[in-house]
């Protein structure tokens, strides 16, 4: 996701968002029915739960284009403050909609792990209206996704539930940028399917860790992506990651380690208790 979010940032200097949205969505698509197609044929496709894919489709159409707005807008670190929210709603919701147990540790986690991406990220003052309406609607719907990925877990296939979210935002930019096309050279061509090559395997590995583990416990490793996206601006941008960058990261890093530490502890004593 944090090779998706650089390049599609890239892409935004000359493309508009329905552009972006559309050109991700189709390759995300195309790739993600390659995969299911090798793995369980036409009839993989054939779901019972229908109603829940269009309502994922749907909230996958306003995460799209609002994320994708929000980047056009304001600079990335203030968009990552926002987009950090996610893992405490994810883990707020997680209980009265998924009827996990969230504990003191899962909480404590999350919230330190946000303070870590603050010491990390330091937003400016360049908070516009519109784009911080445009993150904070792309956080609420990302989350909501989410949830229902885990939901739907033990009803659907992993290629199912990450396949038909991408049909909403593909005809959205579609429709949108029918009007507003711009012609694209070859190596923008590569760009554009790589976000549909990263979008799309991002769900596929974040769909099975739904299908492994609880939402809750999922999501502070959220966290994580600020130091991939630190060692990209290093390598890729010449940025230098200054003292704050790894204290944010260590404290980050320290949080999944508990996190695991705590589960596999968990883990243990439940099977103790049961043999």
């Amino acid at each position: 996701m944090a090779v998706l979010d650089i390049i599609a940032k890239i892409l935004l200097y000359d493309y508009s968002v329905f552009q972006l949205t559309f050109l991700r969505g189709l390759f995300s698509l195309i790739i993600l029915a390659m995969i299911g197609l090798k793995i369980s044929g036409i009839k993989g496709f054939k779901t019972k739960i229908p109603g829940w894919h269009f309502l994922r489709t749907c909230l996958m159409s306003l995460s799209s284009y609002t994320f994708f707005a929000a980047l056009a807008l304001l600079p990335l670190v203030n968009i990552m403050v926002i987009v950090f929210i996610a893992p405490i709603i994810i883990t707020a919701l997680s209980g009265p909609l998924l009827k996990e147990e969230v504990g003191v540790w899962r909480w404590s986690a999350v919230l330190v792990g946000f303070f870590g991406a603050l010491i990390i990220l330091q937003p400016s003052a360049e908070f516009s209206s519109i784009g911080t309406i445009y993150a904070v609607i792309g956080v609420i719907t990302y989350s909501l996704t989410a949830l229902t990925a885990r939901k739907l877990s033990d009803r659907e296939s992993v290629s199912n539930l990450s396949f038909y979210i991408f049909i909403g935002p593909t005809l959205l930019g579609a429709i949108g940028s029918y009007y507003s096309w711009i012609p694209i050279n070859s190596w923008d061509f590569f760009l554009f399917f790589l976000t549909g090559l990263t979008g799309g395997l991002a769900f596929i590995f974040f769909n099975l860790a739904l299908q492994k583990a609880e939402a809750s416990l999922l999501t502070s490793f959220e966290y994580t992506g600020l130091i991939w996206a630190s060692l990209a601006g290093y390598f890729i941008f010449n940025e230098v990651v200054d003292s704050r960058v790894w204290l944010g990261a260590i404290i980050i890093i320290f949080c999944g380690i508990i996190i695991l530490y705590r589960e596999s502890r968990s883990t243990k004593t439940n099977e103790n208790s049961l043999s």
